[in-house]
């Protein structure tokens, strides 16, 4: 099995899988964090380097899956039949997740594989006196997204979650006014959704619109550890 740590995911590795062998991978994972897992045929042509299968650490090794995942092979951009590619956001308890590769071929077959994580962070937001933050959600696929806020307060805590669809194209849009955040707070903030590496790109703005002229400060909103 090769490893992997999820908190440095983004890199990519190599490897050759044997014709009508099982390969293994795992890395360790943050509970409600966003990640893709992708592996592709290094040579260049279109056979599938086997059948992908991903499990929880609470899975074990039982060989039974109870993770709910998101083929996003073929969102923007398209792997091909080439390749595999799943997303996902992990759960809590065990922190050990697997992942299974089944090549049902006749031949050997090389492949690069990349473990993502694809969540990502804003390092300050504010509901002081009369400010607010604003965020904006742009799906930048051709197949519509889901995906989560998260607030939190200085001392890590969950302040506000809201759950989003966007369309294809298009943004969804929120503010802390309407999450209905609790006033006087400062803390940071992370979105985790179910596309690809690269599919979501996040504005965030602390502003105060009450005074003249109005004060909009943009604040950064990023993923960290992505591989396109």
């Amino acid at each position: 099995m090769l490893r992997g740590d999820g908190r440095g995911a983004g890199r990519e590795g190599f490897g050759t899988i044997g014709a009508g062998a099982t390969a293994g991978f795992g890395a360790v994972l943050t509970a409600g964090r966003s990640y893709s897992v992708e592996l592709k045929n290094a040579t260049g042509d279109s056979t599938s380097p086997g059948t992908l299968t991903l499990f929880s650490g609470d899975d074990g090794c039982s060989g039974t899956s109870s993770m709910t995942v998101r083929d996003t092979a073929d969102i923007d951009p398209e792997t091909g039949a080439a390749a595999q590619r799943l997303s996902f956001t992990a759960t809590e308890g065990r922190t050990f997740f697997r992942a299974r590769l089944v090549n049902g071929s006749g031949l050997a077959i090389p492949f690069t594989f990349s473990w993502s994580e694809t969540t990502t962070y804003s390092p300050a937001w504010s509901t002081n006196g009369s400010f607010d933050t604003f965020y904006s959600f742009l799906n930048t696929t051709g197949t519509a997204l889901n995906g989560t806020l998260t607030l939190l307060d200085t001392a890590g805590a969950v302040l506000s979650t809201f759950n989003l669809s966007i369309p294809v194209g298009r943004t969804a849009s929120t503010n802390t006014a309407g999450l209905g955040t609790t006033r006087n707070r400062t803390g940071t903030a992370r979105f985790t959704h179910d596309g690809p590496p690269g599919a979501i790109v996040v504005e965030a703005a602390i502003a105060n619109f009450s005074i003249s002229p109005a004060y909009v400060q943009p604040v950064k909103f990023q993923a960290v550890r992505e591989a396109r």
